[in-house]
């Protein structure tokens, strides 16, 4: 059935996927490795509307995560904890300010506190709003702060909980167990458990949870209408099966189409390819993308170039990343 997928896509649709990601890298290459002023492409859309990164790990809350999350000197189980504490605040400002939480320390009064006070006080924006997290209404109050802070205080005193993540038998099911919790839906439960697959130094090139980013996907929303935009009949063919064609042929597409895709480089010299879990959010992006084109919707985020960082703070930020070298990106 694998075999046959290729002939159920959309062929310009298609091409347009890989002339669109291979346009978004360029941009990051030449903004960040080759330091050109913008604007950093010809293209009016990727100009004017704001587009997340190619590769996940780009993104510098990605690489909040990695560097002082996933690399802290700590257990699994507070690793965990603090990710999904992150990523459902969304804002790696309040976590910082927070910082690391032990689960042997962690107070949810206290947490409580903390969190009003820098929305109260000093007016500091606590959550994300670049998308949407579940309600919280099973815990009570219509505080969303309160709720969270309770939310967190029930996660913390339940070790049984991260003792069966750490030894979970596959990615699938780790992730039925991060969405078990209240508050972490579909999306925000797969960039939890992306997250918790990084091979990171600490671990000596292992992840905390010991699967690959290529073992299983789960398509968001906006995965699923960009998978939907290239193969629009999916009676045949499971969406992980086609996200796994796009992974695993990304090399011969970008050749067919003779597209200088610049892909980052590991330490080691070698390509880093397009995980499974970067096809996921191309595909979200792609959607958006295509709206805009066809004139059948617009962006959420514009991008200003003035409100952009710089790309000496960008490289500072990569300058400690793991899992490549932007030394070596071609």
């Amino acid at each position: 059935m694998v075999d046959k997928i290729e002939d159920e896509f959309d062929d310009k649709l298609l091409d347009l996927f890989w002339q669109f990601i291979t346009e978004r890298q360029q941009v990051w290459h030449r903004r960040v490795i080759e330091e050109k002023p913008s604007p950093w492409t010809d293209n009016e859309i990727l100009k004017q509307n704001r587009f997340t990164n190619v590769y996940r790990q780009l993104d510098p809350g990605t690489q909040y995560v990695i560097q002082n999350i996933l690399e802290a000197d700590a257990p699994r189980e507070d690793k965990i904890f603090n990710v999904m504490m992150y990523r459902l605040i969304g804002r790696l400002e309040t976590h910082e300010d927070l910082g690391f939480q032990s689960l042997d320390s962690f107070n949810a009064e206290t947490f409580e506190e903390e969190l009003k006070y820098r929305r109260d006080e000093k007016g500091e924006t606590v959550f994300t709003g670049a998308y949407m997290v579940a309600g919280y209404s099973q815990m009570g109050s219509s505080d969303k702060v309160e709720n969270v802070s309770t939310l967190f205080g029930r996660i913390s005193s339940g070790i049984e909980y991260f003792n069966d993540l750490i030894s979970a038998n596959s990615a699938e099911d780790a992730y039925n167990l991060i969405r078990s919790q209240p508050g972490f839906g579909n999306f925000l439960s797969y960039q939890v458990l992306v997250d918790l697959l990084y091979p990171v130094d600490y671990y000596g090139g292992e992840s905390v949870l010991p699967f690959s980013v290529n073992n299983w996907s789960s398509p968001g929303p906006g995965a699923q209408k960009g998978l939907k935009r290239l193969i629009g009949d999916f009676n045949e063919f499971d969406r992980l099966e086609v996200m796994r064609w796009l992974q695993q042929n990304q090399d011969q597409e970008f050749d067919r189409l003779n597209l200088d895709f610049p892909y980052l480089m590991a330490e080691d010299g070698e390509d880093v390819r397009l995980s499974l879990a970067d096809i996921q959010n191309c595909l979200c992006e792609f959607y958006k993308y295509h709206k805009i084109l066809n004139s059948d919707g617009r962006a959420r985020r514009r991008f200003r170039d003035s409100e952009a960082r710089s790309a000496q703070e960008l490289r500072s930020i990569y300058e400690s990343a793991p899992s490549f070298s932007i030394k070596k990106t071609r």
